[in-house]
């Protein structure tokens, strides 16, 4: 550290270059966070500086963006992790649907036998593709209202089975 000065005094003196590194690497966001990490990196800087090896400024100033090139590194890789993390918990959310899905139609199956044949084209167009009554009802060229007795009666009868 220099002979006479404070550390206060220092940071007076050199925090104009802390907020000139935090510019010169775009940090916009959390600013404060890289303002600490300049002043943690300066005072760093005033320990280890060797008066034979140079000027201190240039020692300060390149200490200083190291260290925050270093923590932008780190953060570039936590943010990655966390990405990776919240993808792979996505892929299992789908693969669980693709199994909820297995599930049913192997359920759907063994209900079948239960249901009518009018009931089993709800259930399927129903559960497999999301279909409305109206949208069955088109498709089977019958009436809404057809259609929806089909659901109502197949629910009932689905309820006695369970």
């Amino acid at each position: 550290m220099h002979e006479d000065a404070s550390f206060e005094k220092l940071l007076q003196h050199f925090e104009p270059m802390i907020y000139h590194a935090i510019h010169r690497l775009a940090i916009y966001k959390n600013e404060q966070e890289f303002y600490q990490i300049g002043c943690i990196a300066l005072w760093d800087a005033s320990l280890r500086f060797n008066n034979k090896k140079g000027n201190f400024k240039s020692y300060a100033y390149s200490y200083i963006i190291g260290r925050m090139k270093r923590a932008l590194t780190e953060e570039r890789k936590r943010l990655k992790k966390e990405s990776l993390i919240e993808e792979a918990l996505v892929t299992e959310e789908k693969s669980n649907d693709d199994f909820a899905a297995i599930l049913t139609e192997s359920l759907i199956e063994k209900v079948s036998p239960l249901l009518t044949e009018n009931q089993n084209k709800w259930v399927k167009a129903y559960y497999f593709y999301g279909k409305t009554p109206t949208e069955i009802a088109e498709d089977e060229g019958v009436s809404a209202a057809a259609v929806k007795a089909w659901r109502r009666d197949a629910i009932a009868n689905l309820r006695k089975y369970f």
